[in-house]
């Protein structure tokens, strides 16, 4: 039987305590780590296209709308 207070070895680590326990320099210079850009395959590319198009046609819409409800 263990004790209530004691870890098993092989519980995974609580990163609370260590994120607690930094300076706020640390933690800002933990923070401000450079992350590379992905490079997209084909249907990640398309999508991402697609939903800039969209994008670009929602605020022709919303533009439309504006300038048909000022008249």
């Amino acid at each position: 039987m263990t004790n209530d207070h004691e870890k098993p070895l092989h519980a995974p680590l609580n990163h609370t305590w260590v994120l607690s326990s930094l300076e706020p320099d640390q933690l800002v210079k933990g923070h401000k780590r450079p992350i590379s850009r992905r490079h997209l395959k084909g249907p990640e590319l398309a999508i991402i296209w697609s939903l800039r198009i969209y994008l670009l046609f929602m605020m022709f819409v919303v533009l439309y709308q504006i300038w048909m409800a000022a008249r």
